[in-house]
């Protein structure tokens, strides 16, 4: 049997670790079944608070409910705040002493626990999110008809013909966003021993800061004459396959981002010591 990779062992670790995943923090993976319904309550008993509302106890006037942009709204700063915690949440402990020289001592290779670490970041605990928040806001817009679409029909009819037309109808990109999303704050939690997410965010906003700088004082240099000129040229060429061209770079640059990034995690856990 390999030491640093084999199959069988790789799966029973890996079914081992969704099953602690589940196990620690199921209540923070169920939320997101119950944040659309909780939205609901709230909306509707401030609307009752209101004026219309109160009215409407005498006249029989319906009270307002949440219409498609509050709650877009707030599934975005639920998928927000989700994404960048639950890494550190999930896997966090592994630079604990503890905890994280129990996790070393687990049957299985560096590698495996790493690739499984990386499967159930990845992969299963955003889709575990987001199918549970979506169906969720579903169920409540089934229930009542006044809340107007879910969310998911609205994207589904969402005309992409003026943004760029991925093979998913625009879906990638949130797809690209969220796989970024997760690998840098994923990173974060295995450098970082405390303040994670915290300290993760402060190094985002200086590396914002300096890469800010560096493009100021790179635009100030150039010739923004002919570098239109260019540009159109160049548009001009490539006029029948720009869609292609933005596609390509943007996932050029989704590859080089997570697998970077990943890589990094890889080296973090392979030299990881207590």
């Amino acid at each position: 049997m390999s030491d640093v990779f084999n199959l069988n062992r790789f799966g029973k670790y890996l079914a081992f670790d969704l099953k602690s995943q589940w196990k620690e923090n199921a209540i923070y993976l169920v939320t997101p079944l119950i944040w659309p319904v909780a939205f609901y309550i709230i909306f509707l008993f401030f609307s009752g608070l209101s004026q219309n509302g109160i009215s409407a106890l005498f006249t029989g006037t319906p009270l307002a409910r949440p219409q498609i942009t509050p709650r877009s709204i707030v599934f975005a700063i639920m998928t927000v705040g989700f994404l960048i915690s639950f890494p550190a949440k999930s896997y966090g402990f592994v630079t604990e002493k503890a905890k994280g020289s129990e996790w070393l001592e687990l049957p299985a290779s560096r590698l495996e626990k790493f690739l499984s670490m990386m499967l159930i970041s990845l992969v299963v605990i955003p889709a575990v999110f987001f199918c549970g928040y979506l169906l969720s806001d579903a169920l409540v817009c089934l229930a009542d008809n006044r809340c107007g679409d879910s969310i998911i029909k609205k994207w589904s009819e969402l005309d992409t013909e003026s943004f760029v037309r991925f093979n998913a109808k625009g879906a990638w990109l949130f797809v690209s966003a969220t796989l970024q999303a997760v690998s840098v704050f994923l990173l974060g939690a295995l450098i970082f021993k405390k303040g994670k997410v915290a300290k993760t965010i402060i190094v985002l906003f200086v590396l914002a800061f300096v890469m800010f700088a560096v493009i100021s004082t790179i635009i100030s240099s150039v010739d923004f004459g002919a570098f239109g000129d260019r540009m159109e040229t160049w548009l001009n060429n490539h006029a029948d396959n720009i869609d292609f061209w933005i596609n390509f770079w943007a996932n050029v640059e989704l590859i080089l981002v997570v697998c970077g990034l990943g890589l990094w995690s890889w080296f973090r856990v392979k030299k990881l010591q207590h």
